[in-house]
């Protein structure tokens, strides 16, 4: 009978945070924060990158689908249309685009030793209770090598 070697959603999700590590996307982007699976730290006001699952196959041809998400601290001090106010609601766009675009250039077409990485989606700007982040889904495919 033969054995059957998977890769689970999280061996998948570690594959991209090893893929964006090893172009050292936080030095090269200036990153606040650090690079999570799942989740960011509680509260965190730092520029944090998410990698989370979607959906995993558990074919022949493997096939999963993961969000790379980057979250920026919104804009500070921004005038509001109340002169005693100030508007600290506004994403931080023109960041969320430079680390994005680091990223989607690091990602796109990357060719592990048993997987390969593609974008899905060209990024979206997605609101996060009083925050935002910056989101695109990224394809990762690996061929599922079973023993006999």
């Amino acid at each position: 009978m033969a054995t059957k070697v998977f890769k689970t959603a999280v061996q998948a999700m570690d594959d991209i945070k090893d893929v964006i590590e090893m172009a050292d996307v936080i030095t090269n982007t200036s990153l606040t924060g650090e690079i999570r699976i799942m989740n960011r730290r509680l509260n965190s006001d730092k520029e944090d990158i998410v990698i989370n699952t979607i959906v995993v196959s558990a074919e022949q041809i493997t096939e999963g689908y993961f969000n790379v998400n980057t979250h920026v601290p919104n804009l500070k001090n921004q005038v509001a249309s109340n002169p005693t106010a100030t508007d600290t609601t506004q994403p931080n766009i023109q960041r969320m685009q430079e680390i994005g675009s680091i990223l989607m250039e690091v990602i796109d077409d990357y060719r592990g030793f048993d997987f390969i990485l593609q974008l899905d989606s060209g990024g979206e700007i997605v609101p996060d209770g009083k925050n935002w982040f910056y989101g695109f889904t990224v394809k990762y495919t690996y061929l599922r090598r079973d023993k006999n």
